[in-house]
């Protein structure tokens, strides 16, 4: 059986060299992602339902679909800590992004 979801309770600081976003996981089924900006500080946020997948020991495929119908599909590796997202935007536009997370609180 795979481990729990350790995110819970936890905040993550999340680089992916395009941008930077803090990840604040309130429960297995809700997120809060927050922009950071060039300068450190938080930039616009949302708070949406996750769907979280166990899919081996500290791996986990989280999804979710933002308010203007973004979806998103991230990879998130516990073990290795980086996480690789799948955005595809309002108009059909598709994005991916491999990252490092880190443990911020």
């Amino acid at each position: 059986m795979p481990d729990p979801f350790p995110a819970v309770g936890h905040r993550y600081l999340v680089d992916f060299k395009a941008f930077r976003v803090e990840l604040f996981f309130a429960s297995i089924t809700s997120l809060t992602y927050t922009g950071i900006k060039a300068d450190g500080s938080h930039g616009s946020s949302e708070t949406v339902s996750i769907t979280v997948e166990p899919i081996r020991d500290h791996l986990f495929l989280v999804t979710w679909q933002e308010a203007d119908k973004t979806t998103v599909v991230h990879l998130e590796d516990y073990r290795d800590n980086t996480i690789i997202t799948n955005i595809t935007d309002p108009d059909g536009t598709f994005s991916k992004f491999h990252g490092t997370m880190s443990l911020i609180s």
